[in-house]
């Protein structure tokens, strides 16, 4: 009677544990959300490591990319996959994907022509020609062969056979040749082909480093002055590189600021006419922006972008 008590007590604990974790189990699939679009943000939002805003970032994932393996981990918190990094975003900074084919960067293929850049999905007049080996961000596939396109700060569609999918890794370029010693003082060589011209007034003595503040709980983020600039050339050349340095302020054992430098980077083609407009943020006295550049000789150049007196103007140093 014990034995047969004992295996009934048994098949019905099995049958609980069944139970259970059936629930468990279709809890956690109703957690699961799949591929999820970033909405509600002006440029980007960040990737953290954990569900906590003082969490360090691990990337910045730009508006309108697609995150997958997406699912809750909380009201607030939503784990979710991008490029390589898994991490958690705010849930209001997401909604469920419709299903297009979305892709942070693409290139304009090596078509003499280029791309033609319609205003609207529809329009059958272009407004401009892209250029071959141009990069373009933030790239949407739409149904009628056409991709939406961020290209500098416009954005509009180009066809989908003219553009293929850009991989930083395969398209960065391994060799630069550098022109002067960094610090052997003004660069005597000729004059560059590449210009920088500042679009807003800015005078150095009214900024204060001083005065920089920091939150760390809530905004792991440096106070600093966004500064907004073009650059252009009279001749085409390939392969811009703009390397925005991002300043990581937060020592998760410590709980102190840390400087910590990382490169992100664009890679565009700049002809006259076609101008990039960027946007830059103060460290300390200079902008934290560096640039590529290939001549019409085929000559990479490196440049850092500095300020250049109490006017607030900048300058390109090149080495």
């Amino acid at each position: 009677m014990k034995k047969f008590l004992s295996g009934i007590l048994s098949l019905f604990l099995g049958a609980v544990l069944m139970v259970g974790g059936c629930i468990s189990a279709f809890a956690e699939e109703d957690d699961f959300i799949g591929n999820m679009q970033v909405v509600n943000c002006n440029e980007w939002v960040s990737l953290r490591e954990q569900p906590s805003a003082s969490s360090p970032r691990l990337v910045k994932v730009s508006l309108g990319s697609i995150v997958s393996n997406c699912r809750y981990d909380s009201d607030q918190w939503v784990y979710c996959e991008f490029d390589g990094y898994a991490g958690y975003i705010m849930a209001q900074y997401l909604e469920p994907s419709d299903g297009a084919l979305t892709f942070n960067a693409m290139m304009v293929t090596t078509t003499p022509e280029g791309a033609p850049f319609y205003p609207t999905i529809d329009s059958t007049e272009p407004i401009d020609t892209i250029w071959p080996n141009t990069v373009v961000r933030n790239c949407h596939m739409m149904d009628n062969g056409r991709v939406y396109v961020e290209w500098g700060d416009r954005c509009g569609f180009i066809q989908s056979e003219r553009a293929e999918v850009y991989n930083e890794m395969l398209h960065y370029p391994h060799k630069f040749v550098m022109l002067t010693n960094l610090y052997s003082g003004a660069y005597e060589g000729p004059a560059p082909v590449l210009q920088i011209d500042y679009t807003e007034s800015f005078p150095l003595s009214q900024y204060d480093c001083t005065t920089l503040t920091y939150d760390l709980t809530y905004y792991p983020e440096p106070d600093y002055p966004r500064l907004n600039y073009v650059l252009h050339s009279e001749e085409t050349l390939g392969k811009i590189h703009l390397y925005s340095i991002e300043l990581m302020v937060w020592d998760e054992d410590t709980g102190e600021a840390e400087f910590e430098f990382t490169l992100e980077d664009m890679q565009y083609e700049l002809a006259p006419g076609h101008a990039i407009t960027a946007e830059a943020v103060m460290f300390g006295m200079t902008p934290n922006l560096a640039v590529g550049y290939e001549d019409p000789n085929g000559m990479y150049h490196f440049a850092f972008i500095e300020m250049s007196g109490e006017d607030g103007s900048l300058y390109l140093r090149e080495f």
